[in-house]
């Protein structure tokens, strides 16, 4: 086995290690990430950057915090402001948020209806994209299928042909 072979593998199994640690700590802390995709919150938070946010009760919102919501016009999709306007009286949660860079709160106010919602503990400027709209737990699997795919492309005494037609016959 040449250099460059060994020094490919070597990077795959690190990655792959770290790749799993980062899920397995997503998992054990309630962690997820999100990459910023609006310039909405600059100069704080930037488009490209990657966000980490930890769920917390709807109880300990507190104006200032950065909250990811889903979107009133499209639920599916979700966005990342800071809360402007809190009203909490116990029963209710109703809020107003506003981006960093956007001149006026938004239009609209969101009732919180459950129980958690992410807040952003931390930013993390990169230029990789990394997104988990799917969830922790399906990016832990596919973290694990993904080291199974590599392991068994490898396989002991040569290339499994199955493996070798899902992702391909050609060197990394």
């Amino acid at each position: 086995m040449s250099l460059r072979n060994r020094l490919r593998d070597l990077i795959l199994a690190v990655g792959s290690i770290t790749l799993l640690s980062l899920a397995v700590f997503s998992l054990q802390n309630g962690v997820s990430l999100s990459m910023v995709t609006s310039r909405s919150m600059e100069p704080t938070i930037e488009a490209g950057d990657i966000a980490i946010s930890k769920q917390i009760r709807k109880s300990e919102i507190r104006r200032g915090d950065v909250l990811i919501l889903p979107l009133p016009q499209n639920r599916e999709f979700k966005y990342m402001h800071r809360v402007f306007e809190l009203n909490n009286d116990g029963e209710k949660t109703i809020l107003r948020t506003k981006g960093d860079s956007n001149p006026n709160p938004d239009k609209w106010q969101i009732e919180i209806l459950s129980a958690e919602v992410p807040k952003v503990i931390s930013v993390v400027g990169s230029g990789f994209v990394f997104d988990s709209p799917v969830g922790r737990r399906s990016i832990f699997l596919g973290l694990i299928g993904g080291s199974i795919l590599l392991i068994a492309r490898k396989g002991i005494g040569g290339s499994n042909p199955l493996v070798s037609a899902i992702v391909g016959d050609s060197d990394f």
